[in-house]
């Protein structure tokens, strides 16, 4: 398996598990403005919503990271910045994920004592509120930034929109053109151009805190959907301790349509099919049941991300289904916690589970390009990406050699689950309405929704969904 890429050798119109060549293909060519038609719940690796709001980093103060999302506070003292100083508004989410942020504004102090000449500026919003504070910046005539971090499934709608500016120029004085994994940079590449440089790859899995496991008398993680089932009822003790955990509010619809869309996966299904829904499926139908089971037995009911991450470092989750991203936060939100956790591949024989890598781009009406340029440079420069994988305890890295420690992973006993999962792209489960991601996934989770919450039955809400995902597929032609 790459280092580089969660995807194994099988490349289907189906969704099954994407090589490092034909990783996301086809996909950009037809995921314009998928996610932007709607905002959704917390991202895969959103800071829950008791951590501290972030500290900006400017042009002539230091970077404060307050001490309610790391621990203790840490101050970084940029060198005296020269008057005439380019300030460079970099716009990402990660300034509000608890952990990354940290390590972003570790490499920022590090660059500002570097030169004197550029400062980063932090601009950004959390997950949840991404894909509406873009669209609603897009459609009031541009960006407030000059490079942003941009996830897979926006790709296409920033490069077909001339949103991005490319960094061929980048690559080249990097020298590390021949280092890219070609179908991890397929979201970001058009017309033979590359508009990012990846900045995180998560991938999913069993993530499981060993101590719960020996108090309760489970001996290993589940590997089986029947296992999962028993382990997650003998785990929980409510209010106390849950075995299992997950988004289940419509307010979270983003995430928990991936959270859901595991399950599908474990069954050996999709959600839509060459424009044709699928949703009344067997697949889907079985998927359903098990989350409604999980929801009944074992999970924390009407849980955001927030709230069920916060609850797994005070101890009181035993296991759930999350991404890599997720052990920066519980090891900052809570330390003694971090040597605990172990992981293992989604409980399932093919052992799928949704990856989404996230992009470092240069916004293309940007006056600043050249020192954003600058910048980006510094970043991927082996000596500095390397300390950056480090501290937000990333997996993959965004080149083959931008990790220049080779015994970094090695001392990561966690790792293990997410390199053996099979990345899927959650647009690949929706082939012909990869465009309508947000009606589809609107549509979808407000009938899942009925079925926790209201006794409607799944093949109920889904012959709904059906019916509605139809209509949906003949409007757009």
């Amino acid at each position: 398996m790459s280092r580089l890429s969660p995807f194994n050798t099988a490349a289907e119109r189906r969704p099954t598990p994407l090589s490092r060549r034909s990783f996301l293909g086809g996909i950009a060519a037809t995921a314009a403005g998928a996610i932007l038609a709607a905002c959704g719940g917390s991202s895969a690796t959103e800071a829950p919503k008791s951590a501290t709001a972030s500290a900006p980093t400017t042009a002539t103060g230091a970077s404060v990271v307050p001490a309610a999302t790391t621990g203790a506070a840490v101050t970084s003292a940029p060198a005296q910045a020269a008057k005439n100083a380019t300030t460079i508004k970099y716009m990402s989410w990660w300034w509000a994920e608890t952990g990354r942020n940290t390590a972003w504004r570790n490499l920022v102090a590090k660059f500002h004592a570097s030169q004197n000449d550029i400062r980063i500026q932090e601009v950004g919003f959390p997950f949840s509120e991404w894909s509406q504070q873009i669209t609603t910046q897009l459609a009031g005539g541009g960006l407030d930034a000059d490079c942003l971090s941009y996830a897979d499934d926006l790709a296409p709608r920033l490069i077909k929109g001339n949103y991005l500016e490319p960094i061929d120029d980048v690559v080249a004085k990097l020298g590390i053109g021949d280092k890219l994994d070609k179908g991890l940079y397929q979201p970001a590449t058009a017309n033979g151009k590359l508009y990012g440089l990846l900045g995180v790859n998560v991938p999913y899995a069993v993530i499981y805190n060993t101590d719960l496991y020996a108090q309760n008398g489970i001996t290993k993680p589940p590997s089986t959907i029947d296992e999962t089932f028993a382990s997650a009822k003998q785990l929980t003790k409510r209010p106390d301790l849950f075995g299992w955990a997950g988004r289940n509010t419509v307010q979270e619809q983003n995430g928990w349509f991936t959270d859901i869309s595991h399950w599908v996966l474990a069954y050996d299904g999709v959600w839509v099919q060459d424009k044709k829904p699928m949703v009344t499926q067997a697949p889907v139908i079985n998927a359903i049941k098990a989350y409604k089971r999980l929801y009944d037995e074992a999970m924390p009911q009407g849980a955001d991300a927030s709230t069920y991450r916060r609850l797994a470092w005070e101890g009181k989750v035993a296991q759930y289904l999350d991404n890599s991203a997720n052990i920066n936060i519980l090891k900052t939100g809570n330390p003694a916690i971090y040597p605990k956790i172990l992981t293992a591949a989604p409980p399932w024989p093919n052992k799928k589970s949704i990856a989404s890598p996230s992009y470092l781009g240069v916004y293309a009406k940007s006056s600043k390009k050249d020192a954003t340029k600058t910048w980006m440079e510094f970043v991927y420069k082996p000596e500095n990406y390397t300390q950056l994988m480090k501290d937000a305890l990333d997996i993959y890295p965004a080149y083959d050699g931008a990790l220049n420690d080779p015994s970094y992973l090695k001392g990561l006993p966690w790792s293990t689950g997410f390199l053996e999962a099979k990345g899927i792209s959650l647009l690949s489960m929706l082939s012909g309405l990869e465009n309508n991601l947000a009606e589809a996934r609107q549509i979808i989770i407000s009938k899942i929704s009925e079925v926790l919450t209201t006794g409607s039955t799944p093949e109920q809400a889904m012959g709904d969904a059906q019916k509605s995902l139809q209509d949906l597929a003949s409007r757009v032609g």
